[in-house]
Formats: structure tokens, sequence, C-alpha cells
């Protein structure tokens, strides 16, 4: 079986040789149909890491049940399913209070410190298994995971029914986060993005107006001289925080959700504090955030087919991530395909 390997900076490769997973009691062995490349991935690539050299990469997925462990209840062969790639311990502080992202004592994960989806098979713990609703499709089922961080970022915000909204970034993620403010009613949705088929599928997808990000100072003529309630930065950048900092309302709020590998230095940091501004750090979700995710797919409030750009074969992995590594570039969601 072949699968694709981070093996460290600027170094993913496909290797061949690898055996078909054996299942645990409490695990189940799914066949993998879709697997999303995120921005994570090719954080790491670009940086190094924190990804485990030599690991499988691939957290964003989707395939069938083709072996049940003999303790695992409920689960049966055949059923489409998505994960969670989450490993939490649910003995620390954080994971009995249902915040398993924050877990202090393994914090491991499916195609980060454990083995992922790039590959025809993979074995998982039962209990980190989604079923999909018949009318949610092998494509949605593998775009749950980072729909849950955009979901996940909007309700942590405080965002407030009615409020004005700015997405710096019009990748999957802030695509995600623009679709959610507008399932969540927001007055008016407004996107700096660089790239212009970028901006296009933004305003397709619920965005009011897009605007390049040296335009910032429009926003705030736009939105009353006021500036937005909030910001959800997507890029996660030092200019995109300086940014965010001159742009948002006096007593508005900006989420940081993009993680950048570059060195991040604050300015403007007095108007912080003078202006009352909230900033919040933002990273994963819990369970009840992905089930609500595939609960939004189901309903079909939330649309992934237009972020797809590529759909591609395993041996094409390397060549993708040197041009998703180098930007800017069109690409957006571009997914792993298996027979």
């Amino acid at each position: 079986m072949k699968a694709a390997v981070f093996e460290g900076k600027e170094t993913i490769t496909i290797k061949d040789g690898f055996e078909k997973p054996k299942i645990a009691s409490d695990e189940v062995l799914i066949k993998v149909k879709k697997v999303g490349i995120c921005g994570t991935d090719v954080g790491s690539y670009e940086s190094g890491g924190p990804y485990f050299p030599n690991k499988i990469i691939g957290h964003e997925f989707s395939g069938d049940i083709v072996e049940v462990g003999e303790s695992v209840k409920k689960i049966k062969i055949g059923m489409r399913v998505t994960v969670n790639p989450q490993i939490p311990c649910f003995e620390c502080y954080y994971c009995l209070h249902n915040l398993e992202n924050m877990c202090k004592i393994k914090n491991f994960a499916y195609g980060t410190t454990e083995n992922g989806a790039m590959r025809e098979f993979i074995n998982v713990k039962a209990e980190r298994v989604h079923l999909l609703p018949d009318n949610v499709t092998y494509d949605e089922g593998a775009s749950v995971e980072p729909l849950s961080v955009a979901i996940y970022a909007v309700e942590q915000s405080g965002f407030h029914l009615g409020q004005n909204a700015v997405v710096i970034g019009a990748g999957p993620i802030g695509l995600f986060v623009i679709q959610v403010l507008r399932a969540a009613g927001a007055n008016q949705i407004l996107v700096l993005e660089p790239v212009e088929t970028k901006q296009k599928i933004a305003l397709h997808l619920g965005a009011d107006k897009a605007f390049l990000p040296k335009e910032w100072n429009k926003i705030v003529r736009y939105l009353d001289k006021l500036g937005p309630d909030h910001i959800y930065d997507c890029v996660g950048l030092s200019e995109t925080f300086s940014t965010s900092l001159q742009m948002v309302k006096m007593g508005g709020k900006i989420t940081l959700i993009g993680l950048h590998s570059s060195k991040f230095e604050i300015n403007n940091i007095f108007a912080m504090a003078l202006n009352n501004i909230s900033v919040r750090g933002i990273y994963g979700y819990n369970q009840d955030i992905f089930t609500t995710a595939i609960n939004l797919f189901a309903q079909k409030k939330i649309k992934v087919d237009p972020l797809i750009t590529n759909r591609i074969k395993l041996e094409n992995v390397p060549d993708m991530f040197k041009i998703l590594g180098h930007p800017p570039h069109n690409e957006l969601k571009v997914f792993v395909e298996f027979d």
C-alpha cells in the first residue's frame, strides 16, 4: 500500500510497502474515499513542523467501514463515515470540561502525531468515528473537519445576530467562516483577499463585498466610519493582525484562526488597549461542534462544491504541495481521491 509521508520541510514523498493496518478491539478499519489537503498540512510543509516526521499525513477524510473491532458497538461494515482526528486523553481538566482541543496530556491526532489518511486504508479508534447521513457526500464528509474550525471560531468569538464582520483571507477556512456567519444572521460580511478568483467565490458564498488587502480603510468608511464588530483573521500574519487592529470597531473583537510559521510581530499594540479591542485565539473544536458541522451539511446550509478546485490522485500529492506552499495561487480545496 502506498501513502503520502511528511519527512520534513518541503519534503512530502509517496512511499510504497505499507501493510494493510490490523485493528485493535476498539478500532475500525476505513477504506478511504476522499482526503482534503489542509492549510496546516501546507504550513508544516513550509516550515518543517510541528508535524511529526515520517508520519502519513491527512486528517480531513471520509470513507467506508470495512472492518469492526470485537468490542465496537453500533458501527457496522458498509457505513459511510468521517473521523474527528483529535485523540484526547479523556482524563485532564480540559477533556473533562468538553475542551478536548486543549488536551494537555496527549494532544495527539491522526495525520500529525499519528499516521493519517493519505493511504487506501486507515485504522482509527471507533469513538472518533461519525456516521454520515445519506444526503451528505464523501466530499462533504471530508470537509467536516475544516467546517468545524469555522463553526468553533464564530461560536467562541461571541458573534451576535445582526452584527457586521470582516473575514481576512478567502481560503477554505475563510470561505466556511463566511457561510457560518451568513447562517448565523450577519448583517454585512466583508472580505479582504488579494486573489480575484477567491474574491468571486467569497461573494458567491455569501459575502456582501470583497476588497484588496490594501483597501482595508474602505471597509471602515463603508461601515459608517466605525469599522466592523468582528474580524476573523484566517491568514495569521503580522500584517493581517496589524490591519485588524486598525480596522476593527472600538470595542470590537478580533478572532485569530489562521496559523502561520513565520515570525509574528504585533504593531499598533496601543490601539488594542486604547480602543478596548478584544483578541481571541482559536484552535480546533470539540465533538459537539463536529456533530453540528455534519448537521449543517445535512441541512444543506453549507456548500463545499464551490471550494473544490482540484481533484488529484495520491501520486500527485508532492507536486501539489509545491504549488500550495508558494502562494499566491488559485487553488482552494484540494481533494486526494481513492478508487
